[in-house]
């Protein structure tokens, strides 16, 4: 399962990180997805050290994780694609929605007339997390 850009859906790291299977060429040779798939193996070893892991904690934790390669993607998305980023200073909302992310006010008035760049990219991190 990939996404648009090629890289592993974050169901599909997912998976791989829970079953312990080879790493897929792709992963590989992909920094991002490589760098996902450590990340979601580090947090299926900890949720395995737990003696019996609440289901809420373990969705919040695949939550978290599709919010983070959903924003880590519109991110370049916005970088490469002027239309895009014109549109975002427009209508952040629906380039958010469209994204598969919750527009929340942060999230809204970091897009709004906003300059992209990778200091965007760290205040929507930052925004998205601890909002």
């Amino acid at each position: 399962m990939t996404m648009r850009n090629g890289h592993l859906t974050p169901d599909a790291l997912a998976s791989l990180a829970a079953s312990g299977g080879e790493d897929p060429t792709h992963v590989l040779s992909c920094p991002d997805c490589r760098e996902g798939l450590t990340t979601m193996r580090d947090l299926v070893a900890g949720l395995r050290a737990l003696p019996n892991p609440p289901a809420r904690l373990v969705d919040a934790a695949k939550t978290y994780f599709r919010t983070r390669r959903r924003l880590e993607d519109l991110i370049g998305r916005l970088l490469e694609d002027p239309v895009l980023r014109a549109r975002a200073g427009v209508k952040p909302e629906a380039v958010l929605k469209d994204a598969g992310l919750e527009p929340t006010p942060e999230l809204i008035e970091a897009l709004r007339g906003r300059e992209v760049s990778r200091d965007l990219a760290q205040r929507l991190a930052a925004k998205s997390f601890f909002a």
